[in-house]
């Protein structure tokens, strides 16, 4: 890690004097995400970064994991390098399941312990991603207690129709071809969205092919109604190679044990969005959504195979008033709603001889208010409250037949001040109590048993600041104290029989500060830096001051990219992630899994309506693991991340 660092930090110095007039960062951004209505970045009372359309051509992503994993505080875990089984973890819960994931401000998280898929997101289909740290219950309920990542998509503006063909070439026999197609006038706008990908993986039985389609329809109606519609559809089918021990590892890190695990995956949305301008009313938005998940899997068990095929059907309808106005010669941003989701889970799991059915249904429903005060173009304050009532039926037979009810009520709360002292900068605190409520999985066994659980609860003291400096340098600093009660937890050593259980801890605390800097050093490159600290313990109970596994106490990331010779385009990335206690290590036993270092690099040459790229991940082929895990006879388990591989492509805009 030294070595990186040295060569970043004589990189930057070599650079710096050389600082142009015309090398600025963007001041102005607006977000939506942090108020769920738009809002200048410097107002928010918390820790928001944006990756632009900008950010993401000069990257070299090609995932929206690959975005993520240079953000300040986020940890992704990427089981198999396919993107399905991947978590993305904000302040140190390990799990993926406290951070809301939302794509154009429909919520993706599902109610059972399957977690996001995040394939099906393309990168190619995205406009931006705005992350907002920090408890975000109230405006998102369920799901946010760490913070919210929202993706907006592409859409169509006034141009005469635009095609773009993209062609690429990876490593382990990978291909792929995507399309698009956009255009609008002034009333009507249309984006169109095409990609097939194929690969062999990184290992044994990680083959992996995948389709993607969607579009976007946006229609100004009059000048007071607007309306927003979007479709899609993903599917895929791929290997499951499974984990290995560190001897399996050490011997041949590219095996699978698991030969003949199998998934098939198919996911279908539609969103729509009306917004009706009021006058002095303001300005309303109402919105339908639907998305329904299916997934066939061929899992074997000592021998023997264990089928599950599951359908997850989610109905969505919210309402939103926003009113922006002035209050008693102040400006006042009230925005106040309500969100409904119903949830349905039907459950076929067939091993052993025996199938057993579930049907598990959530109903949620949750009112919102939040309140922005203006008292000048420097201070303002905010205040919001949610209420949130759900209830979950489940109804399962097989090894027995079982129904049951369970019913939670809880509120939300934040508070929030900000200082802007200058343009693009600012101070901040806040306060909030968030919650995540119990998934289905967590509840309700597949063989009928019930586990009786608390939603988790929790208390967020946060602070920060933004400086800049001139137009050509950020500086990023948070600080933060989560006090959790009742985090759901699964305890390996727990249960009657040994096996393992979920269950509520007593208390637990998340400790940490994210800090990072981005720079415009001249008109030509541009760097960026991001430092994180975690300290995440029980604090109570038979593991009181044990460390909570999977999560680095701490991590960075660097990057970089330069333009030269007018048509060239040349971006490198560095992450590291420190040392961690595996999965299921509750008592700290084991050692911890080892830090490692990836280095990234993309090339491009961009003429006129051309590009040619190339790109090398993993450039130092560090061997190296972001998943491992504690059996329940002591064996440790990793699952290993791909070493050096490359991919070429072309993209021609017609």
């Amino acid at each position: 890690m030294k070595k990186y660092l040295t060569g970043i930090i004589m990189m930057l110095a070599a650079a710096l004097p050389a600082w142009a007039e015309d090398a600025i960062l963007s001041l102005d951004e607006v977000v939506v995400t942090a108020t769920r209505t738009e809002e200048e970045i410097d107002k928010v009372s918390s820790n928001v970064t944006v990756i632009t359309q900008e950010d993401i051509k000069n990257s070299t992503a090609t995932t929206v994991q690959d975005l993520l994993r240079n953000e300040a505080g986020i940890i992704i875990r990427d089981l198999y390098g396919t993107g399905t089984k991947s978590t993305v973890d904000m302040r140190g819960f390990a799990r993926g399941l406290n951070t809301a994931i939302m794509l154009d401000g429909r919520k993706l998280n599902e109610i059972d312990l399957s977690g996001v898929d995040w394939n099906t997101i393309p990168l190619e289909n995205i406009e931006r991603i705005e992350i907002v740290r920090g408890s975000e219950s109230v405006l998102y309920g369920d799901n946010a207690m760490a913070g919210a990542i929202n993706i907006i998509t592409k859409k169509g503006y006034v141009t005469k129709p635009e095609r773009m063909l993209d062609g690429r070439l990876e490593s382990y026999n990978g291909h792929t071809e995507l399309g698009t197609l956009t255009g609008g006038t002034e009333r009507i706008g249309y984006f169109f969205f095409l990609k097939h990908r194929q690969t062999s993986g990184y290992r044994d039985n990680s083959d992996f092919t995948s389709g993607d389609m969607s579009t976007r329809l946006n229609f100004k109606i009059t000048d007071y109604l607007m309306f927003d519609f979007a479709a899609g559809y993903h599917t895929d089918d791929q290997g499951l190679p499974g984990g290995l021990t560190e001897e399996e590892v050490n011997h041949d890190r590219r095996q699978s044990t698991k030969p003949d695990d199998h998934v098939d995956f198919d996911q279908r949305y539609i969103d729509t969005k009306a917004n009706f301008a009021l006058g002095t009313w303001g300005d309303l938005e109402l919105g339908y959504s639907y998305n329904d998940k299916k997934f066939d899997s061929d899992l074997f068990f000592f021998g023997a195979p264990f089928n599950t095929r599951r359908v997850t059907a989610t109905s969505g309808i919210k309402a939103k008033l926003t009113v922006d106005t002035m209050l008693f010669g102040f400006r006042n941003l009230l925005i106040a709603g309500i969100d409904y989701y119903n949830s349905d889970v039907d459950n076929r799991t067939s091993g052993f001889g025996a199938t057993t059915y579930s049907e598990i249904s959530k109903n949620d429903t949750g009112l919102y208010i939040q309140d922005e005060f203006f008292i000048s173009d420097k201070l303002s304050f905010s205040l919001g409250y949610r209420y949130a009532d759900s209830r979950f039926d489940d109804s399962v037979s097989g090894f027995t037949t079982v129904t049951d009810e369970q019913k939670f009520t809880e509120d939300a709360y934040r508070a929030g001040v900000t200082f802007n002292y200058q343009k693009g900068s600012k101070i901040f605190v806040n306060y909030a109590r968030g919650f995540r409520l119990p998934t289905t999985d967590e509840l309700f066994d597949f063989t009928g048993a019930i586990t009786n659980l608390k939603p988790e609860k929790s208390d967020t003291y946060e602070a920060g600041f933004v400086q800049t400096f001139g137009n050509w340098l950020q500086a990023r600093f948070t600080v933060y104290r989560m006090d959790v009660r009742d985090e759901l937890f699964f305890n390996p050593l727990g249960g009657q029989l040994g096996f393992g259980t979920n269950e509520n801890l007593d208390k637990t605390r998340h400790t940490g500060y994210e800090t990072g800097i981005t720079a415009a050093v001249t008109e030509n490159i541009s760097v960026f830096g991001n430092f994180t600290y975690t300290d995440v313990k029980f604090k109570s109970g038979p593991y009181d001051g044990n460390h909570i596994q999977l999560v680095p106490k701490y991590s960075a990331s660097f990057g970089a990219d330069y333009r030269f010779f007018k048509f060239f385009l040349l971006a490198a990335n560095l992450n590291w992630i420190g040392k961690k206690y595996l999965d299921n290590d509750v008592q700290n036993d084991f050692d911890k899994m080892e830090s490692y270092t990836v280095v990234n690099a993309r090339l491009s040459y961009t003429y006129k309506s051309l590009t040619a790229y190339v790109g090398v991940n993993n450039i130092f082929d560090e061997e190296y693991s972001e998943y491992g895990i504690v059996g329940s006879s002591g064996i440790k388990n990793f699952y290993p991340a791909p070493e050096r591989n490359y991919y070429g492509g072309l993209r021609v805009a017609l």
